[in-house]
Parts: structure tokens; sequence; C-alpha cells
């Protein structure tokens, strides 16, 4: 039952939106195998030389929110563990040459809970993907332009 459901939203969906939906599967993937099997300065540098790109292309906000919906919904039905980091770097690496992007590493500034830490992206001071509740401050720690 779970498939026919599964196979009935995908023939609904656009093709541009399937590709997108493809595209986010394959690079959170790749992602999510680079950061288990390389040390995070090698994933860091091999990624960077990766997603460079010189070309810049401004997007609708459409746009970039469909991108980041397409990786939300592949990481929520891969059967791995996608969280906020690998989420990060893929909507980074599709959104390559969208300027003023920027991934955020920080840390939630709470003394009465454990450590934690959150990685977003944000496009003009805007988080795009990784957003958090209000009620929650994060100390950026480290910004990946």
């Amino acid at each position: 039952m779970r498939i026919t459901n599964y196979w009935s939203k995908w023939n609904a969906l656009t093709n541009s939106t399937k590709i997108k939906f493809l595209y986010a599967s394959v690079t959170l993937t790749v992602i999510k195998i680079g950061l288990t099997v390389l040390p995070f300065n090698h994933f860091r540098k091999l990624f960077h030389w990766i997603s460079s790109s010189d070309k810049k292309k401004n997007l609708r906000k459409q746009e970039i929110d469909e991108i980041v919906r397409a990786i939300n919904t592949s990481a929520n039905i891969l059967p791995f563990e996608l969280l906020c980091l690998p989420r990060a770097l893929a909507a980074k690496f599709l959104l390559r040459k969208v300027p003023s992007l920027s991934l955020e590493i920080g840390i939630e500034v709470n003394k009465d809970k454990d450590f934690e830490a959150h990685a977003w992206v944000e496009k003009d001071g805007n988080v795009i993907i990784g957003d958090w509740s209000e009620s929650i401050f994060y100390q950026r720690l480290w910004v990946w332009e």
C-alpha cells in the first residue's frame, strides 16, 4: 500500500519537480557517504572544490523553495539518517550559483541543556533551510560562504 501511495504521488509531480527530487536524493547520498568515510577536513576541501562556481545566477524565491522542499522530502524518505548538516550541504551545493548564500554552523546557547550543534543555510540573512524554533538561540561558530 505504501509503495502505491508513493507511486501515485510521484506520478502527480511535474517533470521539473521530479528532476529536483532526484538531484536532491543523489546529492544527499553522496554527501552522507563523504561525511561518513572522509575526515571532515578532507571532505570540506573536496566539497569546496566541487561546489565552487564563478557563475552566479539569481533564482526566484519559489525556485529556491522548491529545491529546499526536494532536499527535505528526499532526506525524510531516504533509508538513512540525514540531519541538518547533510541537508545544509545539499542546499549549498544545489544552490551554489546563487549569490549571497552561506552555510552557518552554531551551537545552542542554553546552560540547562546538553551541547547541541546545528547547521543551516542563509541567503541575504534569511534562513532558507534548517530553520528552528524562536525559543532556541544558536551562537554562530562558523560561516562557510
